[in-house]
This record gives structure tokens, sequence and C-alpha cells, in this order.
């Protein structure tokens, strides 16, 4: 199985619905779903799509979207 380390801006795309970018990083996200690849996140990242998401959407819908992430994807020390 293919291990994909996913950059923090495709994984803000998706979390934050931002559009051109979207739906394909919703697609490259959806991998990991169907079980095609193993997705990770550098630790590092982790803090920084918190801080970018709490600005736009506050502090516990961001904590929510951040445990979903990690609920999905693995997390690797940077």
């Amino acid at each position: 199985m293919k291990r994909v380390l996913f950059d923090s801006d495709v994984l803000l795309d998706v979390l934050g619905k931002r559009e051109p970018h979207f739906p394909a990083s919703v697609q490259a996200l959806n991998t990991v779903k169907t079980g095609k690849t193993q997705g990770y996140i550098s630790g590092h990242a982790v803090t920084n799509i918190y801080y970018i998401l709490s600005k736009q959407n506050g502090r516990e819908s961001s904590r929510k979207l951040v445990i979903s992430l990690l609920e999905n994807v693995g997390w690797v020390e940077a």
C-alpha cells in the first residue's frame, strides 16, 4: 500500500472547503478512506491547521475538524 504525506494546504482545502482546489483535494484524501493509500500529516502541520481553521471557524468547530482528520490519517514527527 502506498504511503502519502499530505501537505497542509491540501488538508486545509478539504477542511475549509476552499475553492478552486477543494474537489481535487477531496479526491486525494478519499484515497485514504477507500484504503488505496495510507495518509500521513506532519506533526507541526496539525497545530498550523488548527490555528488557521480556528481563525475562520472558531475553536470548538476547528477542534472537531482536526480530531476527525486525525481519525483518518496518521501523523509523523518532522
